[in-house]
């Protein structure tokens, strides 16, 4: 039957159908989403440095007063006009924008309002572009993963299907953001969807593929932080990327706790409403980093604050002067953070990482020594281990570091921070970021997230849980049976005689049997072979009433062992301590 002949609600099933399965329409319409969800990253980081370049960058020609004044008002005044705007168009636009990403993913079926969208970016432009101590990425998610999911909405897909474009949206923003499809990628399945394995994967990397692409065709190939090629690092130097990573993560730890503390303290303010609380962290931030320009003549505190952590991988800063940047970053981004500014913490944990790994790598080049390499690839594991230890997804980590500054020779080298960071994260915090604000807002990630190794639990084979050394039953005799209840606890008994399995006998029933004076009767047997999944297992037990399964070979009825629900809850125990 051709298209056209079918009824205007066979038509709508028809492209729904479409849409939903593996057709070149589904394919076309992910690329052409995920190419406008780079496209609106890609615009928001525009705007981003167009009010920057109108505000604090053009303030800096003022005298010290005067610029202390002006980026007073436009730190303080654009964050309360976001503020404003989010509190009466759209309060889901406040925050960072990956956790409120990752809760519709999950709570929604990852469904955005437009709203929601045009807020976050109006409002995050001009928090960041007045010079809020915050980042792009956040905000780039949530924005793409908006555009994605209005589309799928526009499309008719139905509401099951859109957490697949919610997710692509989230990678195409943020390959856009960073130019950093591969981190993309992984970010998303490893932090909002929690499975590297998800089926979701295509979509992903298609419409990051996309958002790349865009990104690629406005803005150029060019690495987010430009560095000279590195020559090969000195052993000097990849020992000193211990000590260099595990400072950082104290440092992306510190802040951390900062923020967190911060965030619980800011809801219970009882003269300022929560939602003018960011305008209480601005002020906070602008005398942060207001000192730190006064101090040092650098402007990187405000805003994104780029050019300085380019600066410190390209070795043209003093380690005092970073070391002050380093302190007035972390205070600055906890008071931005910790009252749920509009902005990400992915610009400010690389800031905080770099300039510790500027400040380590300049002393330590004081008592070895050290190539401009070195320092240059210590200032880079800096930033990895500053991020990791704050977001806890190593392998994004890596290949975002290695993306941004196009310097393959250091995977070696984040490789090292990576696990170090990770190490000394999980040491000083037992959460992550994300992890941390859920439950700070009520919401229990156990509960809200599917089991990530679930799928794992079903593929394990059966003799990884069985009980081999069974109570077994020999004799059907009153007296025989009394001995061994009286030795065991255990409510189900295989019977075997003549080397064989004759069939399940349960404690209840022995004893009405003995109480009515005749033989007990047995429940059948249903087996298992060792070598099945534990999947497998659970659904033989749905099919027998003996609520046991007997494993080995059930042709000869030789017993290896047996498998009961107790062994199922076990298991399910040890692998949740593993994990």
């Amino acid at each position: 039957m051709s298209h056209e002949a079918l009824s205007p609600t066979k038509q709508l099933a028809h492209a729904k159908s479409l849409l939903m399965g593996d057709s070149p329409r589904k394919y076309a319409m992910i690329c052409l989403l995920g190419a406008l969800a780079g496209l609106a990253a890609v615009a928001f980081h525009e705007v981003t440095m167009k009010i920057e370049a109108w505000t604090v960058n053009a303030s800096l020609a003022m005298t010290r007063l005067h610029f202390a004044m002006a980026s007073f008002g436009w730190v303080v005044g654009g964050t309360l006009f976001a503020s404003i705007l989010i509190r009466f168009v759209a309060p889901e636009a406040a925050g960072g924008g990956i956790l409120p990403t990752k809760l519709t993913f999950w709570q929604d079926f990852g469904f955005m309002k437009a709203r929601v969208v045009i807020t976050k970016f109006i409002a995050s432009a001009v928090t960041l572009g007045t010079g809020t101590s915050l980042g792009p990425e956040g905000p780039a998610v949530q924005i793409g993963a908006g555009v994605m999911s209005a589309g799928a909405q526009l499309m008719q897909v139905p509401k099951q299907g859109r957490r697949a474009f919610c997710a692509g949206g989230a990678a195409a923003g943020l390959a856009a953001a960073f130019n950093a499809p591969l981190a993309a990628v992984t970010f998303v399945l490893e932090e909002i969807i929690g499975d590297l394995n998800s089926r979701y994967l295509g979509t992903v990397v298609l419409a990051a593929v996309m958002g790349a692409l865009v990104a690629h065709a406005i803005l150029g190939a060019q690495p987010a932080f430009k560095a000279a090629p590195l020559t090969s690092p000195t052993w000097i130097g990849f020992l000193l990327c211990i000590p260099v990573a595990a400072i950082s993560a104290w440092a992306g730890t510190t802040f951390q706790r900062g923020a967190l503390w911060l965030r619980g303290r800011s809801r219970k303010w009882i003269k300022v409403p929560v939602w003018l609380a960011p305008v209480v962290g601005a002020a906070l931030c602008w005398l942060f980093a207001c000192s730190t320009f006064l101090a040092t003549g650098h402007s990187g505190v405000f805003g994104i604050g780029y050019q300085d952590v380019t600066l410190a991988i390209s070795g043209g800063l003093p380690w005092t002067t970073a070391l002050v940047l380093f302190v007035g970053k972390l205070l600055a981004t906890i008071a931005a953070v910790g009252t749920a500014g509009c902005g990400g913490i992915f610009a400010p944990s690389f800031f905080i990482g770099a300039m510790a790994g500027k400040v380590l790598a300049s002393l330590s080049a004081m008592m070895v020594p050290l190539s401009p390499s070195d320092e240059t690839m210590l200032v880079m594991v800096g930033m990895c281990a500053c991020l990791g230890a704050v977001i806890r997804t190593p392998i994004a980590c890596i290949l975002m570091i290695f993306e941004v500054t196009h310097q393959f020779i250091i995977v070696p080298a984040l490789l090292i921070a990576t696990m170090v960071s990770l190490a000394v994260a999980k040491a000083l915090q037992s959460e992550g970021m994300y992890e941390e604000m859920m439950e700070q807002d009520g919401v229990d990630p156990n509960r809200l997230l599917p089991p990530r190794h679930f799928k794992q639990w079903r593929e394990m084979p059966v003799s990884a849980i069985a009980t081999y050394r069974p109570t077994v039953i020999t004799d059907l005799s009153p007296e025989a049976l009394k001995a061994v209840f009286a030795a065991s606890k255990k409510q189900r008994f295989p019977v075997v005689m003549d080397g064989a399995v004759k069939g399940i006998l349960l404690r209840h029933d022995a004893e009405l049997a003995q109480q009515a004076g005749k033989p007990p009767e047995l429940r059948a047997a249903a087996w298992i072979s060792p070598k099945n999944a534990v999947g497998d297992c659970q659904e033989k037990f749905l099919e027998t009433d003996a609520d046991m399964l007997c494993v080995g070979d059930e042709a000869s009825g030789q017993l290896i062992g047996v498998v009961t629900l107790h062994d199922i809850l076990r298991g399910q125990d040890a692998l949740v301590e593993e994990t």
